[in-house]
């Protein structure tokens, strides 16, 4: 099956070095990248990105994606309760169409060929019409600099659950705009089942992985937690016979980065290598 396998760099450290090192240790040919030193990508000066891009290059590895902030900011007229982790994002006065070329140039400074997206902060009354401005933006550049969008369902943000992926997707059906699942972002709204998953399946090429435990009351490395990885999966293997779907390490745990990181890569290798239960 062609599952692929990434790791976001400041998952391991916020120093870039160490996120590739780890990720050559463990055998990825392939990185996402989203903040280093702390600051966001898209936050730091032009020559640190063609210096960090050429850092990933010398270390043998490609960057599968640039994990941007895009739309993880407030709608027009609201204001957000919880801003979410914004990962050192700082817009510096540009304009949101401003971000989307700037997200873009950083893309092709990287040699990324993916972009992560969100779907505006949360907020009550919220139409799927209210990003259809933003998304056909998106992906009018998308088209013209050949790259592909990735929404993920994120807790902060409109599209928060598996259900709302889905709807997202009928909506806009392109061939540049796909889910990016993330399972255990969905797990604490409403545990996706396999049917799910199976709804969501089609439109997913790349999912971000971390683990939830009850009983330790949060995140666990992959394997550790509750998440019934190997059945939820089945939907994902059957799309990965036709084409590759990339499983991207996210631990979110800080306390334990490196450990916990490792311990994830591992078990996703095992996942991708088992199949369905």
């Amino acid at each position: 099956m062609p599952i692929a396998l990434s790791l976001i760099t400041d998952e391991v450290s916020p120093v870039l070095a160490d996120g590739l090192a780890m990720a050559a240790e463990e055998g990825l040919s392939q990185v996402d990248v989203r903040s280093i030193g702390g600051v966001n990508f898209m936050s730091i000066e032009p020559a640190a990105q063609r210096a960090a891009a050429r850092e990933i290059r010398d270390a043998g590895l490609a960057v599968n994606t640039l994990a941007t902030p895009l739309l993880k900011w407030p709608a027009p007229g609201f204001a957000a309760d919880d801003m979410g982790d914004q990962f050192g994002f700082d817009t510096a006065g540009r304009s949101p169409q401003q971000l989307y070329e700037d997200a873009f140039r950083c893309a092709e400074i990287l040699g990324a060929r993916n972009l992560r997206i969100f779907s505006l902060l949360r907020h009550d009354g919220f139409r799927l019409a209210e990003l259809d401005g933003d998304y056909d933006a998106l992906l009018r550049l998308a088209e013209r600099h050949d790259i592909t969008l990735h929404i993920e369902n994120e807790p902060v943000c409109n599209l928060l659950s598996v259900d709302d992926l889905v709807a997202a997707m009928h909506r806009w059906r392109h061939p540049r705009l796909r889910a990016l699942l993330d399972i255990p972002n969905a797990w604490r709204i409403a545990r996706p089942g396999e049917a799910d998953v199976d709804a969501i399946a089609p439109f997913v090429d790349q999912m971000h992985f971390k683990d939830w435990s009850e009983a330790k009351g949060g995140r666990v490395a992959v394997g550790d937690g509750d998440i019934p990885f190997s059945v939820l999966l089945g939907p994902i293997y059957e799309a990965a016979r036709t084409r590759v779907v990339t499983f991207v390490v996210e631990t979110h745990m800080p306390h334990d980065a490196v450990e916990a990181t490792r311990r994830s890569v591992r078990a996703l290798q095992r996942l991708a290598a088992a199949g369905p239960a």
